[in-house]
C-alpha cells in the first residue's frame, strides 16, 4: 500500500546546510541552521516518514534526539571550545508533529553552574509549540 506524502514545508529565508557533526548526526536527516549575529542559533529539519510513529506523526525518541542534538549546539554557541555530555534530558511533549512540518529548535535560555551548563528550549512546528526540552551537559575543555 502506498504511503501519503505530504509536501514538504518551504525552507524558511536565512537557513543554510548545516554539516553534519557525525556519522549518527548524518543519519538523522539534512539538517540546516539560521545564524544571526547578536542571536543564538535556529536549527531546522523536514519531519520525514522515517522520522514517525505508527500514528503518522513523528515519534517522541526522535523529537528527543532532534531536541538532544540542537541544544548541544546552543551550548557550543554560548561556551565555544568545549566538548559537551548530556547528563540529563527532559521533554514535555505539548503536540504531535505532522509529517512534512518544518521543525525549528528555538534557546529559550542558556545558563552555566561550575562545569555544567544547562539548555531550555523549544521545538516548533508551524507556529506551534511542540515540546518543551531541557537538558543538562557536563561541559569539559576540548582535547
Amino acid at each position: 500500500m502506498p504511503r501519503y506524502h505530504p509536501l514538504p514545508d518551504p525552507i524558511p529565508p536565512g537557513f543554510k546546510r548545516a554539516m553534519p557533526v557525525s556519522e549518527f548526526f548524518a543519519r538523522l536527516g539534512k539538517f540546516y541552521i539560521r545564524e544571526e549575529a547578536g542571536k543564538p542559533p535556529v536549527w531546522g529539519i523536514h519531519l520525514r516518514h522515517k522520522h514517525g510513529n505508527r500514528h503518522g506523526t513523528g515519534h517522541g525518541g526522535f523529537l528527543a534526539t532532534l531536541a538532544d542534538t540542537h541544544m548541544a549546539g546552543f551550548i557550543h554557541h554560548a561556551f565555544p571550545g568545549m566538548r559537551v555530555i548530556t547528563t540529563d534530558l527532559k521533554l514535555k511533549y505539548l503536540r504531535p508533529a505532522v509529517m512534512g512540518a518544518w521543525i525549528e529548535g528555538h534557546q529559550i535560555e542558556v545558563t552555566r553552574d561550575g562545569d555544567y551548563g544547562t539548555v531550555v528550549s523549544d521545538l516548533v512546528a508551524r507556529g506551534q509549540t511542540l515540546a518543551r526540552c531541557t537538558a543538562r551537559f557536563k561541559l569539559l575543555p576540548k582535547a
